[in-house]
């Protein structure tokens, strides 16, 4: 092989690495995540939600951090203050509605809301999912049901 040949093969074998293993990064900080508390259960029984911490084998730095808003570019080498990221279940049925990105939930986070003239279930300024037609806000004794 040619010098130039090796490089190029080089080249393209480490980008091959480098991108498999980004790849298979975003499947496990996710799918080896911890729960960081107990699962919260909306006050009518519809929805729960699930806390967890990323599986990172990186220290926080070298993660992107997102904005909830999604109106800015996602920060490069931040410093994190607690990531972690949601999941939305219907509660009735086990089934996954929705999963969050990860954010830092000491700056995004904050308390529950089930969508009470919004439609979407939040905590603080992140989007967790979309409201259930037949659990509209969540609240006891006001949740509409399918005709």
């Amino acid at each position: 092989m040619k010098p130039a040949s090796r490089r190029i093969a080089f080249f393209v074998t480490y980008v091959t690495i480098a991108g498999g293993l980004w790849a298979a990064s975003q499947w496990w900080e996710k799918g080896f995540a911890t729960r960081l508390i107990a699962p919260i259960v909306s006050p009518n029984g519809c929805y729960r939600v699930e806390s967890f911490k990323p599986f990172w084998v990186l220290p926080n730095t070298f993660h992107r951090r997102s904005d909830p808003n999604e109106d800015q570019s996602p920060e490069w080498f931040p410093w994190w203050g607690y990531p972690g990221f949601y999941r939305l279940f219907d509660h009735r049925k086990d089934e996954l509605i929705s999963e969050t990105k990860i954010y830092d939930l000491e700056s995004a986070g904050g308390r529950l809301s089930w969508g009470e003239g919004s439609g979407h279930v939040m905590a603080g300024l992140i989007d967790i999912g979309p409201n259930l037609p037949d659990c509209i806000g969540d609240v006891p004794g006001k949740t509409r049901r399918k005709q």
